[in-house]
């Protein structure tokens, strides 16, 4: 009885063939939300949402897409933590405010 072949870890089929056309679709499809939601960003529609989602697609089968995800994804948790951070402070900073208001006006 021949040896059977392992199934590549990547869970792609066997056949080279299916592997490229997988490839290539990935490739056609992200690249297509990559485009429709550069337009969307002069257009209506939600744009960096389409961009994010193409590259993640691209990334699924792409090395430099993987890293190009990974940087924007590290970039966007950043900035969401300033942003949180920021409105946390803002709304300490009301409160506090409000609170010497409310101590000047009792005296």
């Amino acid at each position: 009885m021949p040896a059977e072949k392992e199934q590549p870890e990547t869970g792609s089929p066997r056949h080279p063939g299916i592997r490229l056309l997988r490839k290539v679709a990935v490739g056609v499809a992200g690249t297509a939300l990559m485009v429709a939601g550069v337009a969307m960003l002069v257009l209506p529609g939600p744009g960096i949402l389409a961009i994010f989602a193409g590259l993640a697609l691209l990334a699924t089968e792409f090395q430099a897409a993987k890293r190009a995800n990974d940087w924007a994804r590290a970039r966007f948790h950043e900035q969401w933590q300033k942003v949180r951070g920021r409105v946390g402070r803002d709304k300490d900073d009301r409160h506090a405010k409000a609170g010497k208001a409310d101590a000047s006006a009792q005296d």
